[in-house]
C-alpha cells in the first residue's frame, strides 16, 4: 500500500472521527440540559437547550422542554413561543396544549377575537389539527384504496361488486384530493406561519413604521399576532380583535 493511500484513509478515519464527536454534542448538551432543569438552574438550562438549537438540532421534546425552563424562569412570551412551535409541528400534542393554556392565563392582554368567514376557520383548525406528515400518510393510503375500488370495478365479476367499487373508488379518490390540499396547507403553515409572538414585556403598537407614529395600544410579551407585511426593521401585525399597527421586528419572533 502506498503512503498516499495510507494518507487518504487516515484522512478518511480523522474526519470521520470529527463528525462522529461533533454528532454527539447536540445529545450531550440536551442530557445537561435536562439535568439542569431537574435541579432547578432554569437560567442554565435555557442556556443549554438554546445552544442545541443552534447547532440546527430541533425536535418537539426540545421546544418543549425549553417552553418549561422559560415558563419556571418567568420568561412568558419565550414560554409561549416554544409551546407555540411544538404545537405547529404536532398540533395533537396535548401536554404542549396543556402548558400554553396555562401561561396563557398569565398574560396581560385578553383580547377578543374576531372570527373570519366560517368555513375559513373551518379549514384553518381542520388542517391544522394534524400534522403535514400525518396528512400525507393518509393520502397515500386513501389513494391506494380508491385505486383498489376502481381495480374492483374494472374486473370484478359480480355486477354489484363492480358499482360499488366504481362508487368508493370515486369517494376515496375525492377523499384524497381534500387529504392532500389538508398536507399542502399544514406544510406551508410549518414552513412559514406567518405569526409571531411578542417579546417585550410591554411595548406600543404604532400606526406607522417608525418610533415618531401615534401610538395606538400598549401590548405586552405573550400575545400571539399575525405578521401582515415588513417595511425595514418593522413588522406591520394584525391583532386577534382586528386591530392593525406596526410593531419594531425585535419585539417578536415567528412562531
Amino acid at each position: 500500500m502506498t503512503s498516499w493511500k495510507l494518507k487518504q484513509i487516515f484522512t478518511y478515519l480523522l474526519l470521520l472521527s470529527i463528525t462522529m464527536v461533533f454528532a454527539n454534542i447536540p445529545q450531550e448538551l440536551f442530557d445537561q440540559a435536562n439535568t439542569a432543569y431537574t435541579k432547578g438552574q432554569y437560567t442554565k438550562a435555557i442556556e443549554q437547550y438554546e445552544s442545541v438549537l443552534s447547532s440546527g438540532d430541533f425536535s418537539t421534546e426540545l421546544y418543549y422542554n425549553l417552553g418549561n425552563a422559560y415558563w419556571k424562569n418567568k420568561q412568558l412570551g419565550k414560554a409561549v413561543l416554544n409551546f407555540e412551535r411544538v404545537l405547529k409541528i404536532a398540533p395533537s400534542d396535548a401536554d404542549a396544549a396543556y402548558n400554553l393554556a396555562i401561561v396563557q392565563e398569565q398574560l396581560v392582554d385578553d383580547l377578543d377575537v374576531i372570527g373570519t368567514f366560517f368555513l375559513k376557520d373551518w379549514w384553518q383548525s381542520f388542517y391544522q389539527s394534524l400534522s403535514s406528515m400525518t396528512w400525507s400518510i393518509l393520502t397515500l393510503l386513501t389513494i391506494c384504496a380508491s385505486v383498489g375500488g376502481l381495480i374492483l370495478w374494472l374486473f370484478g365479476e359480480e355486477r354489484s361488486l363492480k358499482k360499488k367499487g366504481f362508487l368508493g373508488g370515486l369517494i376515496l379518490l375525492g377523499l384524497s384530493l381534500l387529504l392532500f390540499l389538508a398536507a399542502r396547507s399544514q406544510g406551508n403553515f410549518e414552513a412559514n406561519s406567518q405569526q409571531a409572538i411578542v417579546l417585550e414585556t410591554a411595548i406600543d403598537l404604532k400606526n406607522g413604521p417608525d418610533l415618531q407614529s401615534t401610538k395606538l395600544i400598549s401590548i405586552h410579551e405573550g400575545l400571539k399576532v399575525d405578521l401582515l407585511d415588513k417595511i425595514g426593521s418593522w413588522y406591520k401585525v394584525k391583532l386577534s380583535n382586528g386591530e392593525q399597527g406596526w410593531l419594531p421586528v425585535t419585539a417578536v419572533e415567528e412562531i
